[in-house]
């Protein structure tokens, strides 16, 4: 039996996804041939995602994949609560940031002139898989365990009302 959930699987796939797509070309550049144009890459091995992506969007990137592992680890080997709601609130954070340092990386700072790059399928792949990585985090964040027998709420029997208080009314002289 395993003791992941939905949103761990998620997060876990989005992850793998992420590192697979790192070594697929993001980048292009369309060079103008006489009647047609030429798609190349942007230099020697230069259009993957490891080399075209710049240091902050793989910081952030790698962080968050080794959010997902953390959190699959957590919730596998029966860690204490808090780890596991650690990884998953870091999971979900870091790789809501990734997935828009990413979109910005891919939709507006391309590695050049704007008229000439062109992207690859490994950016739309790389993208989908961040998506994916950030909404399993998050899904991991919420516990829908609460029909588990060991959730279930028995609220305590009521006390019962003081008695009334007796007042004394003395006579003053």
């Amino acid at each position: 039996m395993s003791r992941l959930r939905a949103g761990e699987w998620t997060a876990v796939a989005g992850a793998a996804g992420l590192v697979v797509t790192l070594f697929l070309p993001w980048f292009g550049v369309e060079a103008p041939t006489r009647g047609a144009l030429l798609v190349v890459g942007l230099g020697e091995g230069s259009d993957d995602g490891w080399s075209s992506l710049g240091w902050l969007t793989l910081v952030l990137t790698l962080g968050a994949i080794g959010c997902a592992i953390w959190l699959a680890l957590a919730n596998a080997l029966n860690r204490p609560v808090a780890q596991a709601v650690a990884a998953s609130v870091l999971t979900a954070s870091i790789g809501t940031l990734a997935f828009a340092a990413l979109a910005l990386r891919v939709l507006v700072f391309q590695p050049g002139p704007n008229d000439l790059i062109v992207l690859r399928y490994g950016a739309w792949l790389g993208l989908l898989a961040a998506l994916i990585l950030a909404l399993g985090g998050w899904w991991a964040v919420k516990d829908e365990r609460t029909d588990a027998p060991e959730s279930a709420f028995t609220p305590p029997e009521p006390r019962p009302a003081p008695p009334p208080r007796l007042t004394e009314t003395h006579d003053r002289p």
